[in-house]
């Protein structure tokens, strides 16, 4: 029996790994194309029609990741739209890393938008209410560790703000597949730091230069 050369040997390794790569290369862009369109779903919604366009758009391509909920009363619907990072989070090359969608519609009428990004470390959550008694209402609350790194924040706005939501739903769709991930709130959500200044800790009515329409400057 003839003994393969070490120069096949060579050529099956690195065929095979080419195909990791390549498979790796496909997998990495899935999950950045539907993290990013997922963001820019929440991003779009500012009414009912946008809502309900939404559901039935993801509805048809989430899969396992979709799931549906009611309130006691049947009055209320919340639709949940996620992904994953599972195949990176396995192979231990970055944490468990998740992204949300919840539209949540009391009869007829849109009520919430909420969009995070979770890791076992940090998250950023932020609320979009439609219901909100004063629609100008923002606020930014964040826990942070003993060296100040913000770690867990919630963003909360009336859907008055939605004319800068773009901002403020700005979250990183890399985080799911950077080699490490993201360890911080401020990693997730580039624009935290803007955002914190804009929109201290407790409800706070946008006044001045937010509610004049001009730009945040966040880059």
């Amino acid at each position: 029996m003839t003994r393969p050369s070490h120069r096949h040997v060579l050529l099956v390794f690195g065929s095979i790994f080419i195909l990791l790569a390549a498979g790796a290369g496909v997998y990495t862009a899935s999950l950045r194309r539907s993290a990013r369109e997922l963001i820019q779903s929440a991003q779009e919604i500012r009414s009912t029609i946008d809502a309900n366009r939404q559901i039935a758009s993801w509805r048809q391509r989430s899969g396992r990741g979709y799931s549906e909920s009611k309130s006691p009363d049947g009055a209320g619907r919340a639709y949940q739209f996620e992904i994953g990072n599972g195949a990176f989070s396995k192979l231990h090359l970055a944490p468990s890393t998740g992204l949300m969608l919840e539209i949540v519609l009391q009869g007829d009428e849109l009520q919430l938008v909420v969009l995070g990004m979770y890791t076992p470390r940090s998250s950023v959550w932020v609320q979009e209410d439609f219901s909100a008694t004063n629609p100008w209402a923002a606020s930014v609350n964040t826990e942070q560790d003993d060296s100040g790194t913000p770690l867990k924040t919630v963003v909360m706005v009336g859907a008055k703000v939605a004319e800068k939501k773009r901002e403020v739903f700005d979250l990183n769709y890399s985080c799911l597949v950077r080699l490490g991930g993201c360890k911080s709130a401020a990693e997730i959500l580039p624009a935290l730091p803007q955002l914190t200044e804009l929109y201290p800790g407790g409800w706070a009515t946008l006044t001045g230069k937010y509610n004049a329409g001009l730009p945040l400057n966040i880059d």
